[in-house]
């Protein structure tokens, strides 16, 4: 026998260390959300599948403590969810703490830390927190689930932690919402349908009236015409028509009387209907948003639990909790507020000995505030830490190559702090227990613009650190900019709209391969939307082309379209639950025409244009090596996992292309057939048994061969696999070259890699 193929697994560190950063955020936020509604089912099983593809993730690359210390943390989680054990604060702290380690182990992956990190410690701590239920009267008082304690007294008219906020009402689908809200909505409806019968009743007489003249002038005419037709004319004849005449001018007279004043009437109604309308449409938008304050008072016991680790004391104040936002933007900003705080609390709060020695209190203070302003809500968060030093920034920046010497001494103070926001950075020379070399802060940014708001940091050095938030009240209204390609509209936010720019064919460079368009001497990527979103080019060959600039996160593209419609406000709407979220938009809205347009995600437009030059796993037909191979589907919710299992079967000869989900293989099966499909048993949404399931609904993919992946720890689903009609399974750990080649190979009856 051969020697058996070998993989080179370490190429995939670096993107395994960005996507466990993100999911680790996403499991720091979702705990800090547990913490106030400890019922939720959803927000659970969400938090264990994050945990769940962390552990896979890193088993395939071989970092075992990274798995294990996952695999121990979705095992206290689904203890704590199955009611095994008692949710109590000891358990909380642990968990967090089980986070921060997993953090710095991510973070050990790019830069060695300064001291080992002690994994066992960890491991009984979270072993020791977990207090198991002894018999069924245990749990006859609830034990408090991940909640933060009492807020301090100055929090006074705060709800209690973990209690539903006095002015909201459960209506029993985990929102709460306003009762008077609720019956100013009903009221306003009620006049919206009042005013709208009294325009119909107003539009009936109208009509009425017009009648009843066109009856009078038709008997006058038909008067008139017999009297010609007859040839008389005598006072006999005057005599008889004269009632008619009379009556066509006072039905004449009255009709313009009562239509002045109808159509008066009708004016006045539709003014105040369309008032009614603009009132219920505000309180409509009112109901999509919550207070901040459920969010605010978790951060407490996180808080604490990160002062603990390092040895501080810290308070954390809430100012403006009562503030309403967008339940949308208030869910996106447990990760960024997750990040601020962790650096509030790392680099910015000095040890207790350090803040005496300079005249400060041994207790560090942090401060959460939440104020509305103009259709917008500004969040700060301030630390009276040590701040930010501008010089070290400076020196930080050239040494991590992101500016020249002679740029950055170029750079104001305002300009090199906010080196803060860009990735990667961090002034720490070496990785720190709780905060990672500059991973965190660029989240701040990107949610900011993410949600058309701004994020800024000020910083006072030996005083402390202000970083600022401002996002829209509501995501439910937008102003952006309307453009077509094609026969379909577009919308882009118009805070991401940088300018409208004619070119020719003679204005286009090529940069690196790429196609650009160069403006003031610097090269901005060119893309066509219609290519970019396969629709065909309705206008063809031209002299001269227009272009959106769009703007994100310091890059900027610009998007070439067919026409630009304007300036709008326009209320968007998500795309539904059956489509989901669909890559490249974030929603759509109804044009006052009636058309649709599809509000583009600019996150994701500019991110998918600045790959588009390199071989992306991800696009259709890309990524696939030439042979006779078998055309293979990947199906996994983890992009790393499908990257790893893409390369391990491209190394084998197969053609391969990956899908997201198990809805997006569903998209790529009614396209294209396929040999095989290799899935991952657990994903969010569809999962690899459903999907299975789904596909022997339709003729042409019945008898697909299907492949399910599993974790060791989870056997049971590759029995469910096999009964679901699977002809193979494998764990992940058996993912090899070989092992696949051989199981494929034996599926559809060929050689190996044939």
């Amino acid at each position: 026998m051969g020697e058996e193929k070998k993989i080179d697994l370490s190429q995939f560190r670096e993107k395994f260390a960005r996507e466990a950063k993100a999911r680790l955020g996403r499991l720091n936020g979702g705990l800090v959300y547990l913490g106030k509604n400890p019922g939720d089912g959803k927000l659970e099983g969400d938090i264990l599948r994050e945990a769940h593809t962390l552990k896979g993730a890193a088993r395939m690359l071989g970092l075992s403590k990274i798995s294990e210390l996952s695999q121990r943390f979705e095992e206290a989680l689904t203890r704590r969810r199955d009611k095994v054990i008692l949710a109590n604060q000891d358990l909380t702290d642990a968990l967090f703490v089980t986070l921060d380690t997993l953090s710095r182990l991510v973070d050990a992956l790019s830069q060695p830390p300064r001291e080992p990190i002690d994994v066992e410690s960890v491991l009984d701590r979270l072993k020791l927190a977990q207090v198991y239920v002894e018999s069924p009267g245990a749990h006859e008082e609830p034990a408090p689930a991940i909640a933060a304690p009492p807020a301090p007294a100055r929090m006074t008219g705060s709800p209690a932690s973990g209690a539903p906020h006095p002015k909201y009402t459960d209506i029993g689908t985990g929102t709460c919402v306003d009762p008077v809200r609720l019956e100013t909505i009903s009221n306003l409806l009620t006049n919206a349908v009042s005013h709208h019968q009294r325009e119909l009743e107003l539009r009936e007489r109208l009509g009425e009236l017009g009648f009843f003249y066109r009856r009078s002038a038709a008997a006058l005419l038909a008067a008139v015409q017999d009297g010609l037709a007859q040839g008389e004319f005598s006072p006999a004849y005057a005599r008889r028509v004269a009632p008619f005449v009379e009556e066509g001018k006072t039905a004449f007279q009255e009709a313009g009387t009562q239509r002045s004043e109808l159509k008066r009437h009708e004016s006045v109604v539709a003014t105040a209907l369309s008032q009614n309308l603009e009132e219920l449409r505000s309180e409509v938008m009112a109901l999509r948003t919550v207070p901040l304050s459920p969010l605010f008072d978790s951060f407490h016991t996180m808080a604490g639990a990160l002062a603990g680790e390092l040895g501080k004391d810290v308070e954390v104040l809430v100012r403006g909790g009562k503030t309403e936002i967008d339940r949308k933007v208030a869910e996106a900003l447990a990760e960024p507020l997750t990040h601020i705080l962790r650096n509030a609390v790392d680099h910015g709060i000095e040890a207790p000995a350090e803040r005496e020695r300079v005249g400060k209190s041994r207790k560090g203070r942090i401060v959460i505030t939440a104020t509305p302003k103009k259709g917008r809500v500004v969040l700060e968060v301030e630390d009276d830490g040590r701040g930010i030093d501008p010089n070290e920034v400076r020196e930080a920046a050239i040494r991590k190559g992101m500016i020249s010497e002679k740029a950055a001494w170029r750079l104001d103070d305002r300009e090199l702090i906010d080196f803060v926001f860009r990735t990667g950075f961090s002034t720490a020379k070496t990785v720190t227990g709780v905060s990672g070399p500059g991973i965190g802060m660029d989240v701040v940014h990107a949610v900011a613009e993410r949600f058309n708001g701004t994020s800024e940091v000020h910083s006072n050095p030996g005083k402390g650190t202000r970083v600022v938030m401002e996002l829209p009240f509501s995501m439910a209204v937008s102003r952006v900019l309307l453009f077509l390609s094609g026969d379909q509209y577009f919308a882009l936010p118009i805070m991401h709209a940088d300018g409208i720019h004619s070119f020719a064919d003679r204005d286009v460079v090529t940069v690196e391969g790429r196609k650009s368009l160069r403006l003031d001497e610097t090269p901005v990527p060119l893309v066509w939307l219609n290519r970019l979103l396969g629709l065909p080019d309705a206008r063809g060959p031209r002299n001269r082309y227009l272009a959106v600039m769009v703007r994100q996160s310091g890059k900027r593209i610009a998007l070439v379209v067919d026409r630009v419609e304007g300036e709008s406000e326009v209320v968007v709407r998500d795309l539904g639950k059956y489509l989901g979220k669909i890559p490249l938009f974030m929603g759509s809205t109804i044009l006052g025409t009636g058309e649709v347009a599809l509000l583009l995600d600019v996150y994701d437009l500019v991110t998918a244009v600045r790959l588009l030059p390199e071989t992306s796993p991800e696009g259709v037909g890309e990524g696939v090596r030439p042979g006779i191979g078998a055309d293979i589907l990947v199906v996994d919710d983890s992009l790393l996992v499908r990257e790893m299992q893409q390369r391990i079967l491209f190394s084998s000869g197969y053609r391969v292309e990956t899908a997201s989900g198990g809805k997006a293989a569903l998209e790529h099966l009614s396209r294209k057939r396929y040999h095989v499909v290799v899935a991952g048993a657990r994903m969010a949404g569809l999962d690899g048994i459903q999907l299975l399931a789904e596909a022997r609904k339709t003729d042409y993919t019945r008898d697909l061969p299907f492949i399910l992946v599993a974790s060791k720890e989870h056997l049971g689903d590759l029995v469910r696999a096999r009964a679901a009609g699977a002809k193979g399974c494998v764990t992940r750990e058996e993912f090899t070259p070989d092992r696949m080649a051989a199981m494929i190979g034996s599926i559809l009856g060929r050689g190996v890699g044939g």
